[in-house]
């Protein structure tokens, strides 16, 4: 018994001191997890411009060709972050408008990302990249780490904890709000509500 109390002890402290340790990186996880929940309605995203000018009234054959060559030597591709540059990849042309002042092309598989429109009386080309700015991205990508990643120790040692956490709770409380009574019923509900999310 005694050895029981004390092993409850020990799991409280430890719970408690672990706990407070990962408050802050749980409140960081928590936000770009929220994030990326909504991504698909870019919320929190910033508009990127670059600017050209080629020649006017190109045809569709030639415009393509003359837009990547332009825009693989645009000065200003320098002052972008540099996670909206590797982003700025021309891989895809898909039509979306076109009439008497401009055609706007989708360089993106995914939509609402990036846009070039060209100007034809002008010449103006005009490329809108969608992104994240820089102090947010930096959490998405610790939240989207790899192993090859520096940040994929911080993400296990975190999930590590967690681990922890849950594992020990079961053991500190006892009684009818224990884990026997209540905490197993929860515990199978918290389970369930994943497959059910999981599979609907």
């Amino acid at each position: 018994m005694k050895q029981n109390k004390k092993l409850s002890v020990r799991l409280r402290e430890w719970h408690r001191d672990l706990g407070y340790l990962v408050i802050g990186m749980t409140i960081i996880y928590s936000l770009s997890g929220i994030v990326l929940s909504f991504r698909d309605l870019h919320l929190f995203e910033k508009e990127y411009v670059l600017n050209a000018k080629i020649e006017k009234n190109l045809q569709k054959e030639q415009l393509k060709d003359k837009i990547i060559s332009v825009y693989a030597q645009n000065e200003q591709k320098k002052q972008l972050p540099t996670h909206i540059v590797k982003k700025s990849v021309l891989d895809n042309f898909e039509e979306l408008e076109e009439n008497n002042e401009f055609i706007k092309y989708q360089i993106s598989r995914k939509k609402d990302m990036k846009f070039i429109t060209y100007y034809k009386n002008s010449g103006e080309l005009i490329y809108s990249i969608s992104g994240y700015p820089s102090f947010i991205q930096v959490f998405i990508d610790s939240h989207k780490s790899s192993s090859k990643d520096r940040w994929s120790y911080l993400a296990l040692a975190y999930s590590v904890i967690l681990f922890f956490l849950a594992i020990s709770a079961i053991f500190m409380v006892k009684g009818k709000y224990g884990f026997k009574q209540r905490g197993v019923y929860l515990t199978l509900a918290g389970i369930g509500l994943v497959v059910l999310f999981l599979y609907i």
